[in-house]
């Protein structure tokens, strides 16, 4: 046990913490001194979960106790891991709102910085481009519930939010092909004409054909989409990514992102079993595992974080040990913004959960100063280390 005139040391430091006059040096010593004795992480109660100062006092009883010198308990609700001074200057609102937020990288000592005023930008929401085969094109957002039409063998509802295709019994056998597409901040879902059901997020889209006919179902992806597919023994369904790579399906859910901007095809399977085929090789999955692919067509097998990969489809984004532009890239999609870099702040991770309800301005509360700061600038969104 450290002695009685350390411990008044490291007091001292604390004080010097919640009246803001720590050093730099200072403050990194505090925290080496603490992280070599915590060995649980800190505890913050949801009702303290309101405001830098109740998350800074809360910390404070926990060296205190942690010094002998000052008993404080807590109430277990939300586990932070040890980088408890980042945490508690950063992840106030996401707690607030339900979430938490943590990141993993090397934290610098940096002074609290306000985010510069700016508008706000609203989350993205239900909405969606549906092209016919004729070329005109509806968009889904302006029409109320029970909009309808028909497309040569095919009646196409809006019924409670989805659109859903349903085959004309005695219908002609032509066949035409739509595509339902989702802009920057937009997501879908559609009912396929053999009862499949697709959940469409940001930037994506799917081109399908009005019925199934023949031996196979055959739709093509872009962006991100989960499927849950309807079981049929006769046409087997398949999935067209790109010219190179196809996913066959086997009665199943997944989850595909194909991304142009994302450095690998990923295809996670939930339950079932798909073969993910590329022009080199095949693979089969097992429920949990992930297939990517890499631009030369590389195929390796993962396993895969199945609850982060589909959060979107709930409403989540859960990241584990993502990298900061991974994480960019998702708000640039749901947001609808530009994000531009300065050095520095390439290395850093992030892991948690937050709500895709949130503003932009949220969100950006939530992350600042966790290794990296933010500066709106209309729809163009400049992070910087938070050092600088």
């Amino acid at each position: 046990m450290p002695e009685k005139k350390e411990l008044l040391y490291y007091y001292q430091l604390a004080a010097k913490w919640e009246n803001r006059t720590i050093t730099a040096a200072e403050m990194q010593e505090l925290e080496a001194w603490y992280q070599q004795n915590q060995d649980h992480p800190v505890i913050i109660p949801a009702e303290l979960a309101v405001s830098e100062e109740a998350h800074q006092t809360q910390l404070l009883h926990k060296i205190y106790q942690q010094a002998h010198l000052h008993q404080a308990e807590a109430t277990p609700v939300k586990r932070l891991p040890q980088r408890w001074r980042w945490v508690a200057a950063a992840s106030v609102l996401v707690l607030a709102t339900g979430g938490y937020f943590w990141f993993k990288g090397n934290p610098t000592p940096a002074p609290q910085v306000a985010v510069a005023p700016a508008k706000d930008i609203a989350p993205g929401k239900e909405g969606a481009i549906l092209t016919l085969a004729d070329g005109s094109t509806v968009v889904l957002d302006s029409l109320q519930n029970g909009w309808g039409t028909t497309q040569q063998s095919a009646n196409i509802q809006l019924q409670n939010g989805q659109l859903k295709y349903e085959a004309q019994a005695g219908a002609s056998a032509a066949i035409a092909y739509n595509t339902l597409s989702t802009p920057r901040g937009r997501q879908f879902s559609i009912a396929l004409p053999d009862g499949s059901r697709v959940w469409l997020n940001a930037a994506s889209s799917i081109t399908f054909p009005t019925s199934f006919t023949g031996n196979e179902r055959l739709v093509s992806v872009t962006g991100e989409a989960y499927l849950e597919v309807a079981g049929s023994a006769k046409s087997p369904f398949r999935v067209r990514i790109n010219d190179k790579t196809t996913v066959e399906v086997l009665g199943t859910s997944f989850n595909i992102n194909a991304y142009d901007d994302e450095p690998v095809i990923a295809t996670t399977l939930l339950a079932g079993r798909v073969r993910v085929n590329t022009e080199a090789r095949a693979a089969l999955l097992k429920p949990g595992q992930q297939a990517q692919i890499t631009p030369q067509s590389a195929l390796t097998v993962k396993q895969a974080d199945v609850a982060a990969v589909t959060a979107w489809k709930d409403g989540h984004f859960i990241f584990s040990n993502t990298e900061l532009k991974e994480l960019m890239r998702q708000l640039e999609r749901w947001y609808d913004i530009e994000v531009a870099y300065k050095p520095g702040v390439e290395q850093i991770m992030f892991s948690g959960d937050m709500q895709r309800s949130l503003t932009l301005m949220q969100v950006i509360k939530g992350l600042d100063n966790m290794g990296a700061r933010f500066k709106l600038d209309g729809r163009k969104l400049l992070v910087t280390p938070a050092s600088l």
